[in-house]
């Protein structure tokens, strides 16, 4: 099976971009076309939506540490339910995503599951039907398994980026390992590391450094003059595919003329801890080298199950994300 990619990016034409949902009955053959999809696009952007903050510092956030910060965060993904994960696929800096898919997951039940309920109101007025995901979602083991075998983590093939996103990072992390977050920041970092990558650009951090930007995502994309492809805010794929865009719109503006992105990658807005400073092993960092709680098999040497090595492979991958730095 063929990736088709909505947008056309992939062949030169012109297109609306099409988000894929992937639900319980169709995960299987949706995550081929996701690992396909690895394989050919080296960029990959991505979003999470869960059910809001419900753990909040007594101090206030401007004033937090980045370790503080983790804190709240572990406190919050632990105890919380992923809701989506969006996932968008360019072919390079330059181009507008080609393909877009959007995992719902089954876990989370508003009826039962702590969460905050301002959040929640949000996602439903933005049309998430938290019953439908309930019958039809993807179980979050099956997922993450899944994702292990994609090709997309434990490879360094791909360049991911994201907005805001120590949050989104923390439940993938979480789902990948079966487990809690780990104690502390500097491990955390480490895990982000070993499953996505050096080259993980978090846009509200590099926004920071670019005059006269502001705000969240939406706001953003109006002062750059940057359209939603497909769907609307608050809904993983959607959000995923404008992050893409937004990104890219900040790299043709503001870095043009400049040695590009390499001083921004690994550093996630709010915890500013850069991935070369969490701890290594042996001098080489962790290895995806065991099975993980879910049992999750994951091969030695930070390869994972998936080859990505199909058209194009991930040796091809590494030399198209050394366009980014």
């Amino acid at each position: 099976m063929k990736v088709q990619t909505e947008a056309a990016a992939g062949a030169g034409g012109e297109g609306k971009l099409v988000i894929r949902q992937v639900w319980a009955h169709n995960v299987e053959s949706e995550f081929h076309a996701i690992r396909q999809a690895a394989e050919r696009f080296p960029y990959v952007s991505m979003d999470t939506e869960f059910p809001g903050v419900i753990h909040c510092p007594s101090k206030h956030h401007a004033s937090l540490t980045p370790s503080e910060r983790y804190e709240a965060l572990k406190a919050n993904v632990d105890a919380l339910h992923l809701i989506q994960v969006g996932l968008a696929f360019a072919a390079s800096p330059d181009a507008p995503p080609s393909v877009a898919f959007e995992i719902n997951l089954r876990e989370f039940d508003p009826r039962v599951h702590r969460h905050n309920p301002r959040s929640v109101a949000l996602l439903a007025d933005h049309g998430l039907d938290f019953a439908l995901q309930r019958r039809h979602g993807v179980d979050a083991r099956v997922f993450s398994a899944l994702l292990m075998s994609s090709g997309l983590v434990c490879s360094g093939a791909a360049a991911w980026v994201t907005f805001h996103s120590a949050y989104d990072f923390g439940y993938l992390v979480k789902l990948l390992m079966g487990r809690k977050l780990p104690r502390t920041l500097p491990e955390f970092i480490g895990l982000v590391r070993v499953f996505f990558g050096q080259q993980v650009y978090d846009a509200r951090h590099v926004m920071d450094s670019c005059a006269g930007l502001y705000g969240g995502l939406d706001a953003l994309a109006a002062q750059l003059g940057v359209e939603r492809a497909a769907g609307m805010s608050h809904q993983a794929g959607s959000d995923a595919a404008l992050t893409w865009d937004v990104f890219r719109r900040i790299r043709e503006v503001y870095f043009a003329n400049r040695q590009g992105l390499g001083a921004f990658a690994g550093v996630l807005y709010g915890l500013e801890l850069d991935l070369a400073l969490a701890p290594a092993d042996n001098g080489g960092g962790k290895k995806c080298g065991a099975a993980n709680a879910n049992g999750n098999a994951v091969t030695a040497n930070g390869t994972g199950t998936g080859t990505g090595k199909g058209r194009g492979g991930s040796n091809n991958n590494r030399r198209a994300v050394a366009a980014m730095r």
